[in-house]
């Protein structure tokens, strides 16, 4: 199984919202998500207040192209709006790294998108399930 959730709050730069051309960024990351052959789970971008989100989340059989696809639209976000943030926890069961028992966190800020050890939901048996 990948579990998979996230969000990303959209500024343009660190210090502004919309530094003049958020219009176009948010024009290009609806383009990029546009191209992605994405067929299960939530992958939404959306305006809030006067402020543009993403929000993606679901959960797959097994880990597919999907998993890189979303490390790569969060890349592309930051490159293209370094002032966004946001997490991406996933969790893949059959990692084959050890990682098959612990969520994995990636963080957006301040233009990079870092991988961070999770410390609330891992190991997620016994903290989230029982092994039975």
């Amino acid at each position: 199984m990948y579990e998979f959730h996230g969000w990303v709050t959209i500024h343009e730069t660190t210090a502004e919202i919309d530094a003049g051309n958020l219009e176009g960024i948010i024009g290009n990351i609806q383009g990029y998500i546009s191209k992605l052959s994405w067929s299960s789970g939530l992958l939404k971008l959306y305006p809030a207040n006067g402020m543009y989100h993403l929000a993606v989340g679901g959960c797959l059989n097994r880990k597919t192209s999907e998993a890189e696809d979303l490390l790569q639209l969060y890349r592309f976000i930051a490159e293209q709006a370094p002032g966004s943030y946001g997490l991406l926890y996933t969790w893949d069961d059959e990692d084959i790294e050890g990682y098959d028992n612990e969520f994995r966190v990636y963080v957006l800020a301040r233009g990079n998108l870092q991988l961070k050890k999770d410390i609330y939901l891992s190991p997620c048996v016994p903290v989230v399930e029982d092994n039975e």
